[in-house]
């Protein structure tokens, strides 16, 4: 229950900054809740940062991506507005999906990933928000992990 709360707040929290994010008062907003969650969950809660794609030369003066180890390919993901959608990553992961369909047509998807121990208990979290188009490949890089997914949002 008390990580069922955590996430709507965590979730109303990144719909609060979305509406703040040029105003002084989200920036500020922003680090009390960064503080705030950094206390609650320790060093545990981690935003997503870009990762670069490392690059590997072939030989010719081209380069190649190099495939990640964590890389999933989740493929078409059925995503409804407003509505979480728990995805298993592994036998010890799982990501839950937000969307909100913004005005400008883009979907905003807060990503929840968490982590359990072999007890079964929570020992890490990570949450990201991203923007993205509904219909069209994305990648995100969460926690030590590389997500690929095509978002379809169902207007309800």
């Amino acid at each position: 229950m008390r990580y069922v709360v955590i996430l709507v707040l965590i979730i109303s929290i990144g719909v609060f900054l979305v509406a703040w994010e040029d105003k002084a008062v989200g920036q500020v907003c922003k680090n009390v809740f960064g503080q705030t969650f950094k206390k609650v969950f320790g060093e545990k809660l981690h935003a997503a940062q870009p990762a670069p794609i490392p690059m590997a030369s072939n030989g010719k003066g081209k380069t190649n991506s190099v495939g990640s180890l964590n890389r999933k390919d989740l493929g078409v993901l059925p995503l409804s507005n407003h509505v979480s959608t728990t995805v298993p990553l592994d036998q010890n992961t799982k990501c839950t999906l937000t969307p909100t369909l913004l005005e400008s047509g883009k979907v905003q998807i807060i990503l929840t990933m968490e982590t359990t121990g072999a007890d079964g208990k929570p020992v890490g979290m990570n949450v990201a928000r991203v923007l993205a188009h509904s219909g069209e490949p994305f990648d995100v890089s969460i926690a030590n992990m590389d997500l690929a997914f095509t978002p379809q949002i169902a207007i309800q």
